[in-house]
């Protein structure tokens, strides 16, 4: 007997061009109808253009038309905003109060742990004006998408990655915007991009500098989700751990998973599970 499970995992088979994650992964999948030995499938049609439809539909016919029982497939596409579609399980915002202590560095090898524990994982890169994740994980493609949303870069280590350097003409452009300009396009990374269903979603923040914290609780303010904090000083200085404390524990009553010296990278990840 046909059953929704047995065609909802035949649709994993199905990679969306760009993503190359699965449509069950992309949380794409929202209506699976059985009758007698029809299906139906609807899909959304967020961050698709016209040809990655045409070709996830082509594709999928294929895959469900080898089920034995099956006899006529039918696939439908539907509006839904990335917003609508992402789940994300997990948020972790990783922020100092001084530059170049590590955030890109802890940022990527905790997501690349957790990818290695078998969780789907993605990071978006906050540092608007300094970016550099693309460039640790080897990323040099521009995105893809439609009008309806943006597809995150893919990287050979299977993590998700957004980052204002995969939308600039060349790597090098310079990005030159103040706090309330870098909140919106933050706000639009999370809104507008389709991350599907991770376990964690990583928040790579702006270096702590004038303005930047206007941005770091624009992030806090408008992610409800996001649960944990880990900081990191060149030196565990009183004055820039008390702003910190302040800025995570007191103003957004966001637990704090811990804080880290440049060379000590110590996390219970007990705290995340």
């Amino acid at each position: 007997m046909l059953t929704e499970q047995q065609v909802r995992e035949s649709l994993n088979e199905v990679l969306v061009p760009g993503a190359m994650r699965s449509l069950g992964g992309l949380n794409l999948v929202r209506e699976v109808a059985i009758s007698d030995r029809r299906i139906k499938i609807t899909l959304a049609s967020a961050a698709l253009s016209s040809e990655s439809q045409d070709w996830i539909k082509t594709r999928t016919q294929e895959i469900l038309e080898k089920i034995p029982e099956a006899s006529e497939v039918e696939i439908e596409f539907t509006e839904a905003k990335p917003s609508e579609l992402n789940k994300i399980g997990h948020i972790i915002a990783i922020m100092s109060g001084k530059g170049g202590v590590g955030k890109s560095l802890v940022a990527s090898l905790t997501a690349i742990a957790l990818k290695r524990q078998g969780n789907e994982v993605g990071i978006l890169d906050a540092d608007i004006t300094g970016s550099s994740i693309p460039r640790m994980f080897g990323i040099t493609a521009r995105l893809s998408g439609s009008e309806s949303g943006i597809l995150p870069a893919l990287s050979r280590s299977g993590i998700e990655v957004m980052s204002i350097n995969l939308l600039l003409p060349r790597e090098d452009d310079a990005v030159i915007w103040r706090g309330p300009l870098i909140g919106k396009v933050i706000t639009q990374f999370w809104e507008d991009v389709l991350w599907g269903k991770l376990f964690l979603r990583r928040y790579q923040l702006r270096r702590g500098r004038r303005r930047s914290d206007d941005c770091c609780m624009g992030v806090m303010a408008a992610e409800p989700a996001l649960s944990q904090a880990v900081w990191l000083l060149k030196r565990l200085k009183k004055r820039i751990l008390l702003k910190l404390g302040r800025l995570t524990r007191g103003k957004s009553q966001m637990p704090q998973v811990g804080c880290l010296r440049k060379a000590d990278i110590v996390l219970s990840w007990q705290q995340i599970h």
